[in-house]
């Protein structure tokens, strides 16, 4: 699992914002990991979430960013 967070933390590093979102835990030791790696401030929520497809994930990244 590091190897996975190091390699998400690599292509997300310059995103202006951050939302995570998904079903079970891993959200929250990835943005425990954002924290450590001083990307805390770019976090805009965690949420829970249940598997998606592909265009509800779109939907909810819209709307987020809408607001």
């Amino acid at each position: 699992l590091n190897r996975y967070y190091d390699a998400i933390i690599a292509c997300i590093g310059d995103a202006e914002s951050i939302l995570i979102f998904g079903p079970g835990g891993a959200k929250i030791e990835l943005k425990r990991r954002l924290e450590k790696n001083k990307i805390k401030g770019r976090i805009v929520s965690v949420e829970p979430a249940d598997n998606m497809t592909s265009k509800q994930i779109a939907a909810k990244v819209r709307k987020r960013f809408s607001e």
